[in-house]
């Protein structure tokens, strides 16, 4: 029987963590690749995060013959644990078993090896290897195999050797909070090799921290566990059975009610990336084998045009395959394609929405969001020398402040809305990377004010619309070097860092409303237009006085319900024969409305027309159609 004060104690865990066990869907985490020298112990098993096979004296040179099946054919060592002192958890005796016969030693570690063993009848050695608290590294060299040893297994301290879990009790504690788990990362997305369904990692491999990645299936296994919902990224330059192979594979071993957000590669837009140029060459060879390609439906045939259509198109393929195992019933809802583009170029997405509107019907039909990466840094100090905490914090607060002008995150919002789409975010937080002052941006990331930094992030990513928000990233790292302190903590035990607390009570605390600028019914100014924010320079007016024939303006409004609302423009024009087209959601609502003359300096409302909305955010866009002295707009008021 609990006591009184352990009831209370548990009362108390609940209300200040009632989102725990990922209930909440607004904010998910990326995960880290699966490396030796990560800070977050993923498996249990340290092979499945060993580099390559290499030779016994040498393990990191990763030289080591291998079969077909990918074990070794002879002896040779492998590099299984690096900064192992750097955090919890790593000291203790690891269980090493493996089917043959053969010596094992530490390399390079002050690691020992005991107790080695060999059972003949079940051809299965096993030794223990105790790994002292002051030891950085374990590698392990195996040698007298005679042709070679297979199924090696190196287990961490404190789980069953015989029957051993996935993945390690500490890391599942910490992906807990989080609903939504993106895996980019453990796929290796980036500049993989994956071309087809038998060039992928498969749970047979050796170790999985190699190019192709992780297993679909530990992905799977993760999910199932611990009751996630996956966002999970398409090698470049997979063919479409790939696709199929993995739809069927979701669809039969994928919990039924696991959402899956399904995004091609990562950063097609980002030239840094090789699927940048991958997916270019793709599309030019696709235009050059094919005249008559959709890509140049309209005659365009611009190789950064046809890469952004091609990456739409790509996904909109991909939408239909899974439609084709799940069923339409599943398409948006189950089953989530996300098109990812530069978050400060909606551009980057607008050619492909474009595109698969033009070409194959209304991109609702084929994706459920777009998604880009509204991070915050230091700004113009980013690689800055020299900075010290408060300076490091001050940046990252200018920039969280500047974060929805400087992220583009209106026009962002309006393109999401022309097409009915969500707009949420594959990757977010805090960007530290970079040299400069790396003891003051490791100090900042662990300050208090760090969680308050961070709550306000959020809190303006949500009011100004955003959906769910994919953390980059969650783990524990390695804050002392270039190349970010992106983790929330430097080690999982540490579990009260300002970035988890920040976490627990946005995912614990009901989702910020949105709140546009251009809230209806009432009436706003013609300058509150996309993608120019208050206040209004004198070189914005011109938007709204010199829109000639073909040019259009868009406004981002949000309606309280879905229904019928009037709209009454106010202008001034000179001469008749002034008309606009007005759209509403990418669809036509009153084309050729003629702005009535009531001459210069005298601006009076037009007609009111009839537009639907829906709840929430709605784009209309004014396309001038034709033009005779021209027309200034005032006011747009909505009722």
């Amino acid at each position: 029987m609990r006591t009184l004060i352990q009831r209370l104690l548990i009362i108390i865990s609940i209300m200040h963590f009632p989102c725990w066990g990922g209930t909440a869907t607004h904010l998910g985490a990326n995960l880290q690749p699966i490396r030796d020298w990560s800070f977050t112990p993923v498996y249990v098993d340290l092979m499945h995060q060993a580099r390559k096979f290499g030779s016994p004296a040498g393990p990191w040179d990763e030289t080591a013959p291998l079969g077909s099946d990918g074990w070794p054919v002879g002896d040779f060592g492998v590099v299984l644990l690096t900064g192992a002192s750097k955090y919890s958890g790593n000291a203790g005796v690891y269980k090493v078993s493996f089917r043959g016969q053969a010596r094992v030693k530490a390399v390079a570690s002050s690691a020992q090896v005991l107790h080695q063993t060999f059972d003949a009848a079940r051809n299965v050695s096993s030794a223990d290897v105790l790994l002292p608290a002051n030891e950085e590294q374990l590698m392990l060299a195996f040698t007298n195999t005679g042709t070679g040893i297979k199924d090696v297994k190196v287990i961490r301290p404190g789980y069953d050797a015989v029957n051993p879990p996935l993945f390690t009790r500490a890391f599942l504690d910490h992906i807990a909070r989080f609903k939504t788990l993106r895996f980019m990362d453990w796929l290796r997305t980036n500049n993989s090799p994956v071309t087809s369904w038998t060039s992928r990692a498969t749970p047979e491999a050796t170790h999985h921290a190699s190019s192709a990645g992780v297993p679909w299936e530990h992905i799977v296994a993760l999910a199932n566990q611990a009751q996630k919902d996956i966002w999970i990224n398409i090698p470049i330059s997979v063919d479409d059975d790939y696709v199929l192979q993995l739809a069927r594979l979701l669809k039969r071993t994928l919990n039924a009610d696991a959402k899956v957000y399904l995004e091609y590669s990562n950063e097609i837009w980002n030239g840094g990336f090789a699927q940048y140029n991958s997916n270019r060459a793709l599309a030019i060879a696709e235009v050059q084998a094919n005249p008559t390609s959709p890509l140049i439906y309209d005659g365009k045939r611009a190789p950064a045009l046809i890469a952004f259509r091609r990456s739409a198109k790509r996904l909109k393929e991909f939408s239909d395959i899974f439609r084709q195992i799940y069923g339409d019933k599943a398409m948006l809802t189950t089953i989530r394609p996300v098109l990812g583009f530069q978050v400060v170029q909606s551009m980057t997405a607008r050619i492909g929405l474009d595109f698969i509107a033009d070409v194959y019907g209304p991109p609702r039909r084929f994706f459920y969001a777009i998604a880009g990466a509204p991070y915050f840094d230091l700004g113009d100090q980013q690689t800055v020398e020299g900075l010290n905490t408060d300076e490091v914090l001050a940046a990252m607060k200018k920039s969280v402040e500047r974060a929805p002008i400087v992220s583009n995150l209106e026009a962002d919002l309006a393109l999401a809305a022309w097409y009915g789409l969500e707009f949420l975010a594959y990757e977010g937080g805090p960007a530290t990377f970079g040299p400069g002052s790396l003891g003051a941006k490791k100090a900042a990331n662990l300050d208090p004010r760090m969680l308050d930094l961070c709550v306000d992030y959020l809190t303006r990513w949500y009011r100004q619309g955003g959906g769910m928000l994919m953390w980059f990233m969650a783990g524990a790292g390695d804050w002392n070097t270039r190349y970010g302190a992106w983790e929330l903590t430097t080690d999982l035990a540490l579990a009260d860092t300002p970035k988890i607390k920040c976490m627990d009570r946005v995912l614990g605390a009901p989702v910020p409303a949105p709140a546009g600028r251009n809230q209806i019914p009432g009436t706003f100014d013609a300058l509150a237009y996309v993608g120019n924010p208050s206040p209004y320079s004198e070189k914005s007016r011109d938007r709204v006085r010199y829109l000639h024939p073909g040019a259009w303006i868009e406004y981002l409004v949000q309606a309280p319900a879905s229904a019928s609302y009037s709209l009454v423009i106010r202008s001034e024009a000179n001469l008749a024969g002034n008309t606009i087209d007005l759209a509403v959601n990418s669809t036509l609502a009153a084309p050729a409305f003629e702005v009535a003359k009531t001459g210069w300096g005298h601006p009076a409302d037009n007609p009111p027309i009839t537009v639907k909305l829906n709840k929430g955010f709605n784009t209309l866009r004014l396309t001038t159609r034709t033009e005779s002295s021209g027309f200034v707009i005032s006011s747009l008021s909505l009722r």
